[in-house]
C-alpha cells in the first residue's frame, strides 16, 4: 500500500486460487483472499525496505507484511519452493484469475458464494 515493499517475478504464475481459511480472513480482514504462487528463486524484493517482515501465523506458515503500513504481501509454507503472493499486490491484479480452486470454502459465511468464470 505504501510502496516500501515491492517485488519482481520473472516466472509464470503457479496455482492462482482463492482461500477462505480463518487465518486468511483474520490477516486480510476479508472473507476470501486471492493468491498466486511463484518459485521463491524467481522473486526479487526490490522496494526501499527490501523483504517484508514476517509473522508465523500457524505451525507451518509465515505471512509477510510491510512493517510500515501493515499490508499483507505474501505467505510461505515451511519447506515450499514457492511463495504465494496476494493477487491484489500485483501491478495488474486483473492479469491473474484465481481459477484453480477455493481452499476452505466451508470457513466462509453461508451467504458468501464464489463464482469464477
Amino acid at each position: 500500500m505504501c510502496g516500501d515493499v515491492k517485488y519482481r517475478v520473472t516466472s509464470e504464475p503457479v496455482h492462482p486460487h482463492l482461500c477462505s481459511c480463518r487465518q486468511c480472513q483474520k490477516s486480510t480482514g476479508a472473507i476470501t483472499s486471492a493468491w498466486v504462487g511463484f518459485p521463491i528463486e524467481e522473486l526479487l524484493w526490490d522496494g526501499p525496505k527490501g523483504e517484508p517482515a514476517y509473522y508465523r501465523s500457524s505451525e507451518k506458515c509465515l505471512r509477510g507484511f510491510c512493517s510500515k503500513c501493515g499490508s499483507l504481501v505474501c505467505a510461505v509454507d515451511d519447506g515450499s519452493k514457492n511463495i504465494t503472493l496476494t493477487i491484489a499486490t500485483l501491478d495488474d491484479p486483473g492479469a491473474v484469475v484465481p481459477r484453480e480452486g477455493h481452499s476452505y470454502p466451508e470457513s466462509a459465511p453461508s451467504w458468501w458464494k464464489v463464482l469464477i468464470e
